[in-house]
């Protein structure tokens, strides 16, 4: 049987309890998957446009120089050398992808493996779920407060079902509340963050994603 987490309400009353499920929050830890993972994500932030001119590109004379023989200087043939204050830069950076993949099956581990280290950390949250009809700084606020989560320096993030804008405006200008629905949620996500709340909602949402992944029919022939 998984954990069982008390379930708060916005003004920090307990509401019952759910459990976490086993294969999700406490599954066996793979190290390598989560640092795979990270830097995977780092990785693929990388714009990879750093760029400089070569000297086939540097817009100056190919004319040498100067004589090749009796002036005392170096034999330089043209201003476009590296060696040439303004010519072009040898072996400098140039457009490329710094795009990284991991299959499937290591992505899953490394998503499993990161919330297992939360959950046995005791920063695993759940709350009910929430969905303001205005948006309410103030009282986002409150409720972190409420959740003991007010003065939480490595930054919260909040899981939910699905999108929720008015809780997203609500919530923005909070330093350190990130809100991700359980859809778009990842390894990088889950490790950056201190402390992890789940609403009621996208625990269930969560269990039946992670369901649904893994039967997937592998491809080839059966």
């Amino acid at each position: 049987m998984g954990n069982q987490v008390e379930v708060l309400d916005h003004e920090g009353k307990a509401q019952g309890a759910v459990e976490l499920p086993e294969e999700l929050f406490a599954a066996k830890v793979s190290e390598y998957a989560v640092y795979r993972a990270v830097v995977t994500y780092e990785a693929n932030q990388r714009q990879g446009t750093a760029a400089v001119r070569s000297r086939s590109e540097v817009a100056r004379t190919g004319k040498k120089h100067h004589r090749q023989k009796g002036t005392g200087w170096a034999r330089r043939g043209s201003l476009r050398s590296p060696l040439v204050r303004g010519g072009g830069v040898a072996f400098g950076p140039q457009p490329r992808s710094y795009e990284l993949r991991m299959t499937k099956s290591l992505k899953r581990l490394a998503f499993r493996s990161a919330l297992t280290l939360k959950a046995q950390q005791g920063a695993v949250h759940v709350v009910e779920d929430m969905e303001p009809e205005t948006p309410s700084t103030k009282a986002f606020v409150k409720a972190m407060r409420a959740w003991g989560l007010g003065e939480t320096a490595g930054g919260v993030l909040l899981v939910t079902a699905g999108p929720t804008p008015m809780l997203e405006k609500s919530c923005r200008n909070v330093r350190g509340v990130t809100v991700e629905p359980v859809g778009c949620l990842g390894t990088y996500a889950v490790v950056a963050a201190e402390r992890v709340v789940f609403t009621r909602s996208a625990i269930a949402e969560l269990v039946r994603r992670c369901a649904v992944a893994t039967e997937e029919p592998r491809s080839g022939s059966e």
